[in-house]
């Protein structure tokens, strides 16, 4: 088992293998050592692919949320995850694994509420963390958390169990995000573990499209995060 790595999960719509194969190139152009793991299905495997990714695993399952499947089987004892629709720009990505606070399960950036597709305060809470990218260590309970998200998020986008949320607190827009069950599991559950964030300028390493140019504070930005057309 490597130490460090990155793991990518493409799924349903074919544009996110593409996409991932062009985000783990810019990964290695600037990180050649990187180690990278693919979590896709066997029919999308080309040939070139295994010069891009150390690991290819199948099985995986068609699902818009087939990200939250694949975390608990990382192979790694720090794990990058990344989502498909980023690039890196620079060598500082080589860093990135130096971001994690070691007291905590998992380190991330901050969800920056004007740039969100979607009110990020509700009367129940606020979705304060990105979920796009982030880095979690392998210890029993980290990988628990991963399982359960991905039982929160399959039960919360059926209708029986999310008829059961109080909807006054939780608004019917709600229901389709991950962010959402990432925000539940963490301050409704014993499933919560302790995550820290990025030292500012945290969105350097998960900078989405429509943030401030200002929150880089003058630094290079090391990764950038557009949706992919589909």
């Amino acid at each position: 088992m490597e130490s460090n790595g990155f793991l990518y999960v493409a799924s349903l719509n074919p544009i996110f293998i593409s996409a991932a194969r062009y985000s783990a190139i810019s990964l290695k152009d600037h990180w050649p050592e990187a180690h990278i793991t693919l979590f896709t299905h066997e029919d999308w495997i080309e040939e070139d692919d295994k010069k891009i990714f150390d690991r290819i695993c199948t099985g995986t399952p068609r699902h818009v949320r087939a990200k939250l499947w694949a975390l608990d089987k990382t192979p790694y004892e720090l794990t990058c995850y990344i989502d498909c629709d980023t690039q890196v720009h620079n060598e500082d990505i080589k860093y990135i694994f130096e971001q994690h606070d070691p007291e905590a399960n998992i380190s991330m950036s901050r969800a920056r509420a004007y740039a969100a597709s979607i009110d990020a305060k509700f009367p129940g809470g606020e979705l304060i963390d990105h979920c796009g990218l982030f880095l979690y260590d392998n210890k029993p309970k980290t990988l628990n958390f991963m399982k359960e998200w991905w039982n929160q998020y399959r039960l919360q986008t059926t209708a029986s169990e999310w008829a059961k949320f109080d909807k006054e607190l939780y608004p019917n827009y709600l229901q389709p995000w991950d962010m959402f069950s990432f925000w539940w599991l963490q301050n409704n559950t014993e499933h919560k573990i302790k995550r820290s964030y990025f030292p500012d300028p945290d969105a350097r390493w998960n900078f989405i499209y429509t943030y401030d140019i200002k929150e880089l504070m003058g630094k290079s930005c090391v990764i950038s995060h557009r949706p992919v057309p589909r």
